[in-house]
């Protein structure tokens, strides 16, 4: 057996693992700003090349810098540096970036040391911290986990390699005599293998805490502060979807050009039951002048303009039932909001806005680079939508919503054969309704888009269209009526994600409809479009649920992570405030409720043993004596067996560094005596200091066993470790004797 077991984990291996993390690490923050695009292909591979050869050890090496090499190329880059903000990049942050690169670079061609090896996992951090400022893509997160993994680990094995070195270098000290530094501490004589476990445990314990502490503390910090955005910051590179069919002025055709468009455009949480919800209309843009090719929006409220503030209240709540919902809206070309009819309350990060009180509609600031998070109220409609209140419309406004460009006559005469027998306004408008959700098709088709009349090509030669053209129809044919009326543009929600709880809109959702003035019930919504005969291949079932479980996780993070601001901020502790004390009241209740149970039965507890007390008399303090003393004595003894278990396992196996454990617990028998080894004697002469010749002689034994096993390179015997286990027991035996150690 070797005097000195084999490392649990070899200098070697912790320093090339150390490594490999680092170079590890280095290689995801510069993947992080390729994936926030925040490269140009050139820089992009002026950096790639030399990066990826640093990784090769023959080529770095036969590119080595050295330290003034280094240093020099860095101060010559600075020149460059200020070039490159003031004329090539043109921006403070790009050319900082390629600074860090250029900086990491010359970083992997030097020599490294452990402070080299930190500026480079600093870089890379710097790296990430960069890419999170320039990216709101949900693919950040995936890479940050795992650069923080990676990050952690790279710490873990710098520290265990920290104590590695640590423990070999004592154990050279020791090696060459220096053995007092263990005989004076006993509790840190080395135990081989265990010593090493004990290590690396006591790091992953310290690691595991630290981290717990600060995710806990990062936690309280994330909710703590809400986001801030602006200038460059709240810029990024992703898609701005394209909603030409929502502006003041649009061409006829342009929400079938968005209806062709997969991407989502918004994101909707509803607070209730899903079936009370769906089919609901998002209305965004209310048009009401028509050229025969373009509808655009003429008529206008007061505007009332909101430059801030936290929750803008529009109406009062009336009779009907309320709904709240939340809306996370991407990145797109337009300004208006989407919200349900009659809109009550709107709160969130839409600051400033305008809302048009003639049609509930709501502008806010452009937003092509980044998502808005509003909350908002409606009363939930009920067949009817009273847009404007008992639906008076003024002499002015009235004229706006019943004008018609120069038509085909045969619009008319098509609208009064349909409306024959109608008495009111409103059965006029649902047999318009219905004559077009029966007789024509929908079809995505353009097929009479550059017709000199679209509407009469598609009432009376190709019968087929989208919506657009649905909507288009029974507004022109109300108006030849004399019906006032006009098209809203916005989505139908049709898509639910049961894992995220919210409905998924997308570009093929967009939707147009029909408002008409009924003089019973004022605004009315008419939908005339037939639903569609085109079928969507169905997806797996497996598919679908990752795809759910993955857009789940993309509105977690919008919403809490990009999204969070002091509006979010506010309602979370709202909600907060209003669950704790729900959960406070139901403890509360519990414990009084657990309380009183505790009581009652203690009480009878109480009685009962009192009752058994008085009958058994004086054997009962007795029992309990004997009760108290048995138990101690059970647990002495499981105690010491459980010890005796332990060393003779030890012992079985050959483990020689018992003796030195067996040594380390006499001193520390001696000193809990009066007798501390002094530090300036060797284990031999310590052996002279006794007078009594009995624990003399015992003591000498058993230094001897332990100078064999620390200083001398042959073995100990399973023999001696069971003598030195022996020894010790017969010392102590003799002290309780009353032998005199001194």
């Amino acid at each position: 057996m070797n005097m000195f077991r084999r490392p649990l984990f070899s200098q070697w291996t912790l320093d090339r693992f150390f490594h490999a993390l680092t170079y590890l690490l280095v290689t995801i923050g510069f993947s992080m700003l390729v994936l926030a695009e925040q490269l140009s292909a050139l820089v992009l591979w002026i950096f790639l090349l030399p990066f990826c050869a640093s990784f090769s050890s023959r080529l770095s090496q036969r590119f080595q810098l050295t330290v003034r090499q280094a240093n020099f190329l860095t101060w010559l880059y600075l020149p460059l540096f200020v070039a490159d903000m003031f004329l090539l990049s043109r921006s403070f942050v790009p050319a900082t970036l390629h600074l860090i690169l250029f900086v990491q670079l010359v970083k992997l061609y030097q020599p490294k040391g452990n402070r080299d090896y930190f500026y480079l996992i600093l870089l890379s951090f710097l790296q990430v911290l960069a890419a999170s400022s320039l990216t709101i893509n949900i693919s950040f997160f995936v890479g940050f986990l795992v650069f923080v993994l990676v990050c952690l680990a790279a710490l873990m094995s710098f520290e265990m390699k920290r104590a590695l070195q640590a423990s070999l270098s004592r154990s050279k000290g020791l090696a060459i005599g220096t053995e007092d530094a263990h005989i004076q501490q006993p509790a840190e004589l080395g135990l081989g293998l265990a010593e090493q476990r004990s290590a690396v445990g006591a790091i992953l314990l310290v690691s595991s805490a630290s981290l717990c502490i600060i995710s806990v503390l990062g936690t309280a910090l994330f909710f703590a502060i809400p986001r801030f955005g602006a200038g460059y910051f709240s810029r990024t590179l992703s898609k701005t979807l394209s909603l030409s069919g929502f502006s003041d002025r649009i061409r006829l055709g342009s929400i079938g050009i968005i209806q062709l468009d997969p991407s989502i455009v918004m994101r909707v949480r509803v607070n209730g039951d899903r079936k009370r919800f769906e089919g609901l209309k998002w209305r965004g843009v209310t048009l009401d002048h028509f050229d025969g090719r373009n509808w655009s929006k003429r008529v206008k409220g007061a505007p009332y303009s909101f430059p801030s503030g936290q929750v803008f209240k529009i109406r009062e709540p009336g009779p009907s039932a309320l709904v709240k919902y939340q809306v996370m809206l991407e990145p797109c070309s337009t300004s208006y909001l989407f919200t349900l009819d009659q809109i009550l309350t709107l709160r969130g990060n839409v600051y400033p806005f305008i809302y048009d009180p003639s049609d509930d509609s709501i502008i806010a600031r452009p937003h092509p680079f980044n998502r808005l998070t509003y909350q908002a109220d409606s009363a939930l409609p009920r067949g009817t939508v009273p847009v404007v209140e008992k639906a008076e419309i003024s002499f002015q406004v009235k004229p706006a919503y019943l004008q018609l460009p120069r038509l085909d006559k045969r619009i008319l005469d098509l609208a009064r054969s349909v409306t024959f027998g109608a008495q009111s306004l409103e059965e006029k408008a649902n047999k318009i309704e219905r004559h077009l959700q029966t007789n024509y098709r929908y079809s995505l088709e353009p097929s009479q888009l550059e017709q000199p009349q679209p509407i009469a090509t598609f009432l009376f030669e190709s019968k087929k269209g989208h919506c657009e053209y649905f909507a288009s129809a029974m507004v022109v044919m109300l108006r030849t009526l004399g019906i006032p009326s006009r098209i809203v543009n916005g989505f139908r929600a049709s898509e639910y994600n049961d894992i995220g709880g919210d409905y998924i809109i997308r570009g093929k959702d967009a939707h147009s409809w029909v408002e008409a003035q009924c003089l019973e019930h004022g605004w009315q919504t008419y939908d005339p479009t037939p639903s569609s005969s085109e079928t969507t291949t169905p997806r797996h079932p497996l598919l679908t649920t990752i795809n759910n479980y993955l857009d789940a996780f993309e509105l977690f993070w919008g919403e809490w992570v990009l999204g969070y601001d002091e509006v979010s901020q506010i309602s979370l502790f709202r909600d907060l405030q209003e669950k704790v004390t729900r959960w406070a009241d139901q403890g509360r209740r519990q414990f009084y409720k657990g309380a009183i149970g505790i009581q009652e039965a203690l009480f009878a507890g109480s009685r009962g043993i009192i009752g058994f007390a008085r009958q058994a008399g004086w054997k009962f303090p007795c029992l309990c004596a004997v009760l108290g003393v048995g138990g101690w004595l059970a647990l002495r003894l499981y105690n010491g067996l459980k010890r005796q278990l332990l060393v003779k396992n030890a012992i079985r196996k050959g483990d020689g560094t018992l003796a030195l454990h067996f040594y380390g617990e006499m001193l520390i028998f001696f000193r809990s005596k009066g007798k501390a080894k002094p530090k300036n004697l060797t284990p031999n002469e310590f052996v002279e200091t006794f007078t009594n010749q009995l624990i003399r002689g015992e003591v000498e034994r058993l230094t001897r066993i332990y100078n064999a096993m620390r200083f001398s390179k042959s073995c100990v015997s399973k023999d001696q470790i069971q003598q030195a286990h022996w020894i010790l027991s017969e010392i102590k035996k003799l002290s309780k004797k009353g032998e005199a150690i001194f």
